[in-house]
């Protein structure tokens, strides 16, 4: 079978790297695959293994993001060709917008699409109906049921997205020259986090380096951050700037993005962050801290897997603010008590083996296309849901600009209060 991988940017991001793990696996497996999207960071790695075809699908309707604008028939009319050029047989989308996009082009050309909800709160509205859609999370799988009310059996929950084998690959071995010419300290004891600085991370991100000021006063830590440090006058580069100053060496180092960022999680003591890369981290038997937009959220560790686990490892399962305090507290546990590294490492571990390794759930994702393939709509109710979803959103498009304008009228009239 052919089949198309589509994501709306080929961004250096989770959904993307989930989207081509699965891809290069079903490739393995014998499937001819094809990928699309926006080129950015990530299109060339993806090259190396499958044909890549640039689809620039819409995010914004003048400032305000959406799943569909007038723009987009067009961009459908070139998913069109690239179906029939390319002759797919399965079109598989890997966010929201780029299903509702993928839906009318593979009704149009007659042949099935699935969509998987990567993570987030997506969607926002509802999506267009299919004998089956796979979510990540069970938070995921009841917006689904409840919120845009799909039959619980269309709801597949699939998180296998992660290439183990690679990640364990001794090719993968990042050596410690490496760290030394980014000056990461291979003797000193080693924070990892792979994140951005930006959007809702940022105060996460801040409570950690304020939990990083109260380690580092008891203990010799460097903290590493991989993927944000373009932002040069980001608050959070100036924060990390400030502890160094604080201590006279390099406490907290920032690395340039790059691909295959999971190889610097070889060399941490503990790793933090959200999805992913916290299952990379897992991967590696590191004990790993899921931190969120709100700070702490949990150590990935009997007692706290349910909750995190069901919010997808993004840190929702807690949406207070954590002090700083209670997350170097955890840091301290793990840095000073060796047996309890060890026994959290060895939980993760295993969690990821059972629970995210691409290659156990390879079969399920088959079963999910034979499904597909042989249960589709009829083309004229498939139209009607898409219509169904189609006219929320460009109402919402069609009222943004208005709705703004009354909004400024109204600011400048009588300005919010401070």
């Amino acid at each position: 079978m052919k089949i198309l991988y589509l994501v709306f940017e080929a961004l250096l991001g989770g959904h993307v790297l989930s989207a081509s793990t699965v891809a290069r696996e079903m490739q393995s497996r014998g499937h001819a695959v094809v990928f699309a999207g926006k080129r950015g960071r990530m299109s060339a790695a993806i090259e190396e293994s499958m044909p890549f075809f640039d689809v620039e699908i819409p995010v914004y309707h003048g400032e305000r993001q959406t799943y569909f604008t007038w723009r987009s028939f067009a961009v459908v009319q070139r998913l069109r060709r690239l179906l029939r050029e390319q002759q797919v047989e399965l079109v598989h989308a890997f966010d929201a917008r780029s299903y509702m996009h993928a839906y009318l082009a593979a009704l149009l050309e007659g042949i099935p699409v699935v969509c998987t909800l990567c993570g987030g709160v997506d969607p926002y509205y509802n999506l267009p109906a299919a004998a089956k859609i796979i979510v990540f999370s069970e938070e995921q799988r009841r917006r689904m049921t409840e919120t845009w009310r799909w039959p619980p059996e269309r709801v597949e929950g699939i998180r296998t997205r992660l290439d183990v084998k690679r990640i364990l690959d001794p090719a993968s071995r990042l050596p410690q020259e490496e760290l030394r010419r980014l000056g990461i300290d291979p003797d000193r004891p080693k924070l990892f986090m792979i994140t951005s600085f930006g959007g809702l991370k940022i105060k996460g991100i801040h409570s950690l380096l304020a939990a990083v000021d109260l380690v580092r006063e008891r203990f010799p830590v460097q903290m590493v951050f991989i993927g944000g440090s373009e932002a040069k006058d980001n608050a959070v580069v100036l924060q990390g700037s400030a502890l160094n100053a604080k201590y006279g060496d390099k406490t907290v180092v920032m690395v340039d993005p790059v691909p295959d960022a999971f190889r610097f999680l070889q060399h941490a003591d503990v790793v933090l962050g959200v999805g992913r890369s916290a299952f990379e981290g897992m991967a590696y038997g590191k004990p790993t801290i899921v931190v969120g937009n709100t700070g702490f959220a949990g150590v990935v560790a009997p007692e706290d897997i349910d909750a995190i686990a069901y919010y997808n490892f993004s840190g929702r399962n807690r949406p207070d603010t954590a002090p700083a305090e209670v997350l170097a507290s955890e840091i301290l546990s793990l840095l000073t008590d060796e047996a309890r590294r060890q026994t959290v490492g060895e939980f993760g571990r295993e969690y990821v083996m059972r629970e995210f390794d691409v290659k156990r759930g390879a079969e399920r994702i088959e079963t999910v296309y034979a499904e597909l393939r042989s249960n589709r709509f009829p083309p004229a109710a498939q139209g009607i849901s898409f219509g169904a979803c189609f006219f929320p959103v460009m109402r919402d498009n069609v009222l943004h600009r208005p709705k703004s304008i009354v909004r400024s009228m109204i600011n400048r009239i009588s300005p919010p209060s401070r």
